[in-house]
């Protein structure tokens, strides 16, 4: 039941002045350390999605709604096209979000659902490197603070995407557009009234599921252009409900089914919510990341054919074993990705220290095929939180057993920001852009320093038009 007596705290209110007021200055600065990690990470994110047969679809798309650009005010994507800054946000936003390589937070992708839009905003108006992470902490902590309160972490919390049609990327809108409030430099009301808008016009539905529809790939895409719209609209002075979070007829009573508000603002400024963010460094699942890093761990001491892996077995907890993750009949690359035994059968039939690896080839080849329609399964625990396990399959006739014992990029790992410099090179690797590696890296981990961070968008499109796939 809706609970009527949270509109007596503007909680959208106490959101916008908390933005309206966040600077550089006041951020930690192990937080700052894990927003250049994850903006490296973003860059890797995008230049893989970039290659990505979807990324082209879009693109022909892109070309015909938002055209060239108009004289001399045009935005380039990642591979160079010019075309509008909304056109250019979408782009970027939908290159960050084809791969399913993005880092994540329960309930939230601000990587793919924020930080393109805002990058591009921030380029377009020659913002410095210190008013941009300013602003990436924004976007970040309430994108993951409004997953948090619509999803929910209590005994009595439903989780909205398995007791509603929406998918939790819905929360883009009105982070980035509070994200955009800080960048620009606005009030408080004008940043509630931005919210108001991108959080009015939130939408996604998890109808992709066990489909082939790829929807989930435009989800963040749309999120964040729609998000940054809405705060120029706001600037423009088309007026939103400035207490869009908690009214009755506002966006919590609409996405959840228990929502608790209060994790809207908790510690604001002291807790940072987002800091548990989950690096992929490779494009699967975030649930199956433990169990495909330790197959392709193994890989580095062995190898073998594909021809003679069988008896494959999953010893694991709900977590992994969910079934709507657990799809065994795998049609397209975007099914495959969200399919976790897919995701561990992959890395046994092809070497994935290069992440392109996962591709349609993959997805027809008749042994990963086979290998995920007769996988087995053991639960060995009831913890919803259990994301270990262990695994054992056949190469000819000896029984290999490997363990899941963690992985490097888990929240607080010793080994997380290495995880991100890895996964930057394999990337680059990958699109034989291995000698350009220093320069970019260099940029994002020093841009306290920058002074306009369309350099570094522009250093990123680089990368981007020089690509080989």
């Amino acid at each position: 039941m809706w609970n009527h007596s949270i509109e007596a705290t503007s909680y959208t209110a106490q959101m916008a002045t908390f933005a309206a007021n966040t600077t550089f200055e006041a951020l930690p600065a192990s937080f700052l350390l894990l927003l250049s990690i994850w903006m490296l990470d973003n860059f890797s994110v995008m230049l893989a999605g970039r290659a990505q047969p979807i990324y082209q679809s879009a693109l022909e798309a892109v070309k015909i709604t938002h055209g060239s650009g108009r004289g001399n005010v045009s935005y380039a994507t990642l591979d160079g096209t010019q075309t509008s800054l909304s056109g250019q946000m979408y782009m970027m936003g939908f290159a960050a979000a084809a791969f399913e390589f993005e880092h994540v937070v329960s309930a939230s992708h601000p990587a793919s659902g924020v930080f393109p839009a805002l990058l591009c905003v921030a380029a377009a108006n020659h913002k410095s490197g210190k008013e941009f992470l300013s602003a990436m902490a924004i976007g970040y902590e309430y994108a993951t603070r409004i997953g948090f309160a619509t999803v929910g972490f209590s005994e009595t919390s439903e989780v909205v995407e398995k007791e509603t049609a929406f998918h939790a990327m819905i929360n883009a809108p009105p982070a980035t557009a509070a994200a955009v409030g800080n960048l620009m430099g606005w009030d408080a009301e004008m940043i509630a009234s931005a919210m108001g808008l991108a959080a009015s016009n939130s939408a996604g539905l998890s109808s992709w599921l066990h489909t082939e529809a790829e929807t989930r790939r435009t989800h963040p895409a749309s999120g964040g252009q729609l998000g940054a719209e809405a705060a120029f609209l706001a600037k423009a002075g088309i007026k939103g409900p400035l207490n869009v979070m908690e009214q009755e007829y506002g966006y919590l009573r609409a996405f959840a089914l228990d929502a608790d508000p209060t994790l809207l603002i908790d510690g604001l400024g002291e807790k940072w919510e987002s800091s548990a963010q989950t690096l992929k460094t490779l494009p699967v699942h975030a649930r199956s990341l433990g169990f495909v890093y330790a197959v392709d761990q193994y890989r580095q001491c062995r190898t073998w054919s594909p021809s003679d892996i069988s008896n494959i077995t999953v010893f694991a907890g709900p977590a992994v074993l969910d079934p709507d993750n657990w799809i065994q009949n795998v049609t397209t690359l975007a099914v495959a990705q969200y399919s976790i035994p897919f995701d561990i059968v992959a890395p046994l039939v092809v070497d994935m220290r290069n992440p392109l690896e996962f591709n349609d080839a993959l997805v027809a080849n008749p042994i990963a095929q086979d290998l995920t329609r007769n996988i087995k399964t053991v639960s060995i625990s009831d913890d919803l939180q259990y994301f270990l396990g262990y695994m054992t399959f056949n190469i000819g006739d000896e029984l290999v057993n490997i363990t899941v014992t963690g992985y490097p990029g888990l929240p607080g790992d010793d080994g997380y920001q290495q995880a991100a410099e890895d996964k930057y090179a394999t990337v680059l690797k990958a699109l034989s852009l291995k000698d350009k590696d220093d320069k970019v890296k260099n940029a994002v981990m020093n841009l306290a320093d920058c002074d306009d961070v369309s350099k570094v968008l522009d250093d990123l499109i680089q990368l981007g038009k020089a690509a080989k796939f």
